[in-house]
């Protein structure tokens, strides 16, 4: 791992080990360090959102151009600055591995992310995006916490990070990627009308192999396109379970768009395009939304309706989905969540949008589907099949207060061919 020392205080002693050995330095952390304790010991879950972490304010290994090797406990918190592009990088033919207990503070540089405003525009969208670090995934990644050392990744930088990458085959050799008890927050992809890398899925996982994720909370990310925690794009065999999405958003502006104009944002939480034989199984979707604006300045913002199939320009690659986008799913599995409080404004699917359908492409079973809020369609929409059965809802999933433009919605809508086996 690539470190860098900063000026040695009196509350800590940091010493920088090079050729991927990491730095390590005494803290006067607890045993479980940054996790608030409860009365009896435990972890505090924050009612229902997980655990609540806090970021030590002292002690801790400074980190630069690159991470690998191991992270442990010792060396924590792990204060990610980035190189002077603001990117941290997981090199090919290298595996990072985090142990419990770690936290990964992807701070960048505050200071500049503070000073980055538009001369005579102290209201744009696009300020306060330099200084902000992202990390890119050429090897390995294996995120170990356990249930009482969970790991955090999260930002100290009041205008978030960048968020995770993987970029393809370019990402493929050093193992497939694990995600387990992580704490996955604050990241702000908001480059507007940008590339993927800075507008897609606070953890974009272009990535063609199977991505695990178990036992962990995406919560309070924001994406400006689709997809506003996870994105799996072109995953073969992908699992995501036992895990909370709460509080994230897709947010898109869009600062060049015309009055009238439609939006194909998606996916308020999670996206899986392109990808097949993917699992999602025993999560919770709480509070997670979708919605869409145009303009430049922050205080005068119009919102925007998400499009819509059919539509007079005979675009199909759309948005929707206050919670998930599928997009060309294949043999894809949705099994015993809870769907509860989302919302898509302007737009179709309160909780689940299906774009380009093939035979038995979905399938959903001993899901919750509760209080959730669209603008149009139904919970459920399902578009562009071209299939002999393409969605498959079985008759234990549960439709419970849900709505459209105010009214009863329907558990599912468009134009694909469903059935309960």
């Amino acid at each position: 791992m690539d470190t860098s020392a900063s000026e040695c205080t009196k509350r800590f002693l940091m010493t920088v080990l090079t050729l991927g050995v990491l730095a390590t330095a005494c803290s006067s952390t607890p045993e479980k360090p940054g996790v608030v304790p409860e009365p009896d010991g435990g972890t505090s879950g924050g009612g229902d959102g997980g655990p609540i972490i806090e970021v030590p304010e002292d002690g801790g290994t400074i980190v630069t151009g690159t991470l690998s090797g191991t992270l442990t406990e010792a060396g924590s918190p792990y204060r990610v600055l980035g190189d002077a592009q603001g990117v941290v990088t997981i090199p090919k033919g290298q595996v990072l591995t985090v142990q419990p207990g770690v936290i990964l503070d992807f701070k960048g540089r505050p200071e500049v992310t503070e000073a980055d405003v538009e001369s005579g525009a102290a209201d744009s969208v696009m300020n306060h995006h330099d200084g902000r670090v992202e990390v890119r995934v050429y090897g390995g990644i294996q995120v170990r916490g356990t249930a009482d050392k969970p790991v955090l990744l999260t930002s100290t930088n009041r205008y978030g990070w960048w968020g995770m990458n993987f970029f393809g085959e370019n990402s493929v050799g050093d193992g497939d990627p694990v995600f387990e008890h992580m704490v996955f927050e604050k990241v702000r992809k908001n480059d507007y009308n940008g590339n993927r890398d800075k507008t897609r899925g606070a953890l974009w996982a272009y990535y063609p192999g199977p991505v695990m994720i178990r036992h962990s909370v995406f919560r309070d990310n924001m994406a400006s396109a689709k997809c506003g925690a996870l994105d799996l794009m072109f995953t073969v065999g992908s699992r995501v379970e036992d895990t909370l999405f709460e509080g994230n958003r897709t947010s898109d502006i869009d600062r060049f768009a015309q009055a009238g104009t439609s939006s194909m944002a998606g996916g308020g939480a999670m996206c899986v395009t392109h990808g097949r034989d993917s699992v999602v199984r025993g999560n919770t979707f709480r509070d997670n939304g979708l919605e869409a604006f145009r303009g430049a300045v922050t205080s005068s913002l119009e919102p925007r309706p998400i499009l819509a199939w059919p539509n007079s320009q005979n675009t199909y690659d759309l948005g929707g989905g206050g919670v998930l986008h599928y997009f060309q799913p294949n043999n894809d599995l949705v099994e015993d969540n809870l769907f509860e409080g989302n919302f898509v404004t302007q737009g179709p699917a309160a909780a689940i949008y299906l774009e380009d359908m093939g035979t038995r492409a979905l399938t959903l079973r001993g899901n919750r589907f509760l209080e959730n809020r669209s603008g149009a369609g139904g919970v459920v929409v399902c578009n562009r099949g071209s299939g002999a059965v393409e969605l498959v809802v079985a008759a234990d999933n549960v439709f419970t207060g849900n709505t459209a433009n105010g009214r009863p919605a329907p558990n599912v809508s468009g134009d694909c061919t469903t059935a309960a086996q």
